[in-house]
């Protein structure tokens, strides 16, 4: 009778034991995106935003992990024989894709939102360009809102930024935005600068080989900067209002992202006309991208391109953000302590569960 028990014992242990190394493991937190871009506007402008949406969508899958099946593409015109396909950015479209994502999701999974185009900011509520009806921060808030996870990382590198972070701040979202103040230009390219980060690694300050959204900011943001501040242009007589803008761009790496975004427009490289003391050009195509001066007036001024993007990152739901750059200087970051910007967004890496707060 006991040896019948004890075997009784063991044969209850290994079925138990079997069962618990069969139990279905709980799946792990993953990732869901969806790229929209909005009316280009111009030929050039359209390339460049379908360019960068392809771009960010390589960034996801190849560097950040996602499977490919959960990055959607939306762009000013729908081609199904694109590799990946792409749908019309339309009003609707969006709409049903932002409820597919939430299908997808659960509450621990990370939802990307990567936005580019053009943004109205004469309006009440911010809204984006799309084809067809528009869509205003306000109504893009609420579809945020209704997704089942908290966390939630909206890109937004198209003009009018700034009443989208408004309207979507969250204490659990990170919003960065190319252009962050209410005046700012039409026509942005923080996004240029936001993907070289992670397609080169120059972003990942700390060389851990994981990119966080602060990083990813921080290196974006002064980028930009340099970008408009080596730019001058050159003071022609213009007889007509089509003849070209002729710009003198300093630095190798800057002179070649200008000619692929400016590309097709009236905006042309060229050179002043040189005084007898004027220092030599060199070789413009060759020389290293210099630091721009700042400090007091003087000749490195006179007809320098003024920034038209304020980058701004909010990830602490109180609609404030944190500009890295005020009027000629950069702004010293935010310690990373409890509710100021940047903490969360140190902690938040694409595609990835979000990292646990440090001990205090």
């Amino acid at each position: 009778m006991k040896r019948t028990l004890i075997f009784l014992m063991i044969g209850a242990f290994v079925s138990g034991a079997a069962a618990q190394t069969t139990r279905p493991a709980a799946p792990k937190p993953k990732a869901v995106a969806v790229i929209l871009s909005g009316l280009g506007g111009s030929k050039a402008y359209s390339r460049n935003m379908l360019d960068w949406s392809s771009r960010f969508r390589a960034v996801l899958v190849d560097k950040c992990g996602l499977k490919a099946e959960n990055v959607t593409i939306l762009t000013e015109t729908a081609d199904a024989k694109a590799k990946p396909p792409r749908v019309k950015s339309t009003r609707d479209n969006f709409r049903a894709a932002i409820k597919a994502a939430g299908a997808k999701l659960g509450p621990l999974d990370q939802f990307i939102l990567f936005v580019t185009g053009h943004g109205q900011i004469n309006e009440p509520t911010g809204k984006l360009c799309l084809p067809g009806r528009d869509i205003d921060s306000e109504e893009l808030s609420e579809m945020l809102d209704m997704l089942p996870t908290r966390h939630v990382v909206m890109i937004n590198t198209a003009s009018g930024g700034a009443e989208f972070i408004d309207s979507c701040a969250d204490e659990d979202r990170v919003l960065i935005t190319g252009a962050g103040a209410g005046n700012d230009g039409t026509s942005a390219y923080f996004a240029e600068f936001f993907l070289r980060g992670y397609e080169t690694g120059e972003a990942d300050a700390d060389k851990n080989k994981a990119i966080d959204l602060y990083e990813a900011y921080a290196y974006a943001a002064p980028e930009t900067a340099n970008f408009y501040h080596r730019q001058y242009l050159v003071v022609t007589a213009r007889r007509d209002p089509d003849d070209p803008l002729v710009w003198l761009v300093r630095g190798k790496q800057t002179r070649k992202i200008w000619k692929r975004l400016y590309a097709g427009t009236k905006n042309i490289l060229g050179t002043p006309r040189r005084q007898p003391d004027d220092p030599p050009l060199g070789d413009l195509d060759n020389e290293p991208d210099p630091t721009p001066k700042f400090g007091r007036f003087d000749t490195h001024w006179h007809n320098r391109r003024v920034l038209a993007e304020h980058a701004r990152l909010d990830d602490s739901g109180i609609k404030r953000g944190f500009y890295l750059w005020q009027p000629y200087k950069f702004q010293k970051p935010p310690p990373d302590e409890p509710d100021q910007e940047g903490r969360l967004a140190r902690r938040t890496v694409l595609g990835k569960p979000r990292r646990p707060a440090a001990a205090p």
